[in-house]
């Protein structure tokens, strides 16, 4: 009866394991499975970027801060000062640019109103001294021909008058003689008569000729007496042409001084580069000073602290680190006998050893371009003939889905991965 029993018992039993087996096989079908998974986090080096000595630590090992939170401090003393050196170098450079600014303008307003009286001065007595040499041209033309005409006038009248005077003097002679002869009787009265008349004659001819002689030599005085004012006049050309030689002189002055124009630009081109470097300067200090207070630059956990109040650090010497919050991911290596079915954004499952029970939500980010053999300090090198074939693993990361009510995931934990691959997309 017992050995009746017991085929069917096996036979139930052989096919509850296959049935069992079958299910198992269809459940985990398509399903990449490791152990070999860690998180993994950015940890955000913290240093002085530059040099002093530690005087306050607010933080402790593996303590909670936020963003901006301060860290420790360095002693500022130093910093102020130089801070308060700087500014009072960069208020004397804008003194400087002011008063260049300031030397610039009068420069150029002495320029500008040089140069315009210069040219006015020419522009008004080129036209003038034109005119007067024209002028005193025509005049002393006109004054020589009249010059001329008179003296010609006076030597006419010279002879006509000593003519006149030599008639006047014979017809005296003849009068006196013929008065003789009259009285001896050998002339008659008559003939008297008409000596008489010839001598008043003679003598209205005289005298006509010397108002005539006269009124030429005034003529000859006034001549030369305008040929003096031409004189005067060719003296006033003169001092024209004196003053338009100053006035140019004055207009090269007055354009030379554009060299000082262009020197005090270039003055208050060095003030304000002077000025800019000042306010470099104070930019820095303000930045060292800035820099004696050392804040967290995210949020995170603090570890690795090894500063210490009274270190005298340096710069870029890293003293502690913080773990960023917000930057945790798992590496999963997965064997290169299963990497071909993984794509990119497949879902992920996460089972982490710290949590019991909980399972966290992710999707493959990326796959390795490598594996981790091929990074490592001793790669594997084949060639030298002691070849063993040895299932190579590349790592894959997966990016956690977020998730409010999760708890706060450390790094380097232990992690269980599954890659659902009948999903997702390359």
């Amino acid at each position: 009866m017992m050995r009746r029993l017991a085929v069917p018992l096996v036979v139930i039993v052989l096919v509850g394991i296959a049935t069992a087996g079958f299910m198992y096989w269809r459940a985990n079908r398509g399903l990449v499975k490791t152990d070999n998974a860690q998180t993994k986090g950015d940890l955000a080096p913290v240093s002085s970027r530059i040099p002093g000595t530690v005087i306050k630590v607010n933080v402790t090992e593996n303590q909670q801060v936020k963003t901006g939170a301060v860290l420790f401090e360095i002693e500022h003393d130093d910093y102020a000062l130089t801070v308060e050196h700087a500014r009072a170098q960069l208020a004397a450079a804008h003194a400087q640019v002011q008063a260049a600014r300031a030397a610039l303008t009068a420069q150029q307003q002495e320029f500008t109103t040089g140069l315009s009286v210069a040219r006015a001065a020419v522009q008004v007595s080129q036209p003038r001294l034109s005119q007067a040499e024209t002028q005193v041209l025509m005049d002393e033309v006109s004054t020589t021909a009249k010059i001329d005409q008179a003296r010609a006038r006076v030597a006419t009248s010279e002879a006509a008058a000593r003519a006149a005077k030599a008639n006047f003097e014979l017809v005296g002679r003849t009068l006196a003689r013929n008065r003789d002869l009259l009285a001896q009787g050998a002339v008659a009265a008559q003939v008297i008569d008409t000596d008489t008349a010839l001598f008043e004659d003679a003598r209205a001819r005289v005298q006509t000729a010397q108002e005539a002689l006269n009124q030429a030599q005034a003529e000859l005085v006034a001549a030369e007496s305008a040929r003096q004012q031409v004189t005067i006049q060719r003296q006033a050309v003169a001092v024209n042409k004196a003053e338009i030689r100053r006035a140019e002189a004055l207009l090269q002055q007055a354009a030379g001084r554009e060299a000082l124009v262009r020197q005090r630009i270039q003055e208050l081109a060095v003030a304000e580069a002077r000025a800019a470097d000042a306010a470099s300067t104070v930019k820095i200090a303000e930045v060292n000073l800035d820099r004696t207070v050392i804040r967290a630059p995210s949020d995170g956990w603090v570890t690795n602290l090894t500063v210490q109040v009274g270190q005298v650090l340096q710069p870029n010497q890293p003293v502690m680190a913080v773990a960023l919050a917000h930057q945790v991911w798992v590496v999963a290596n997965v064997k290169e006998t299963l990497i071909g079915t993984v794509r990119i954004g497949a879902p992920v499952r996460i089972a982490v050893d710290a949590y019991p029970g909980r399972t966290f939500r992710g999707r493959v980010q990326s796959i390795g371009a490598v594996t981790g053999a091929s990074t490592a300090l001793l790669p594997p090198d084949n060639a030298t003939g002691n070849f063993v074939k040895i299932v190579q693993l590349v790592p894959v990361r997966i990016a956690i889905d977020p998730d409010t009510d999760a708890p706060p995931l450390r790094f380097g934990l232990s992690a269980v991965v599954t890659i659902d691959t009948r999903q997702g997309t390359r």
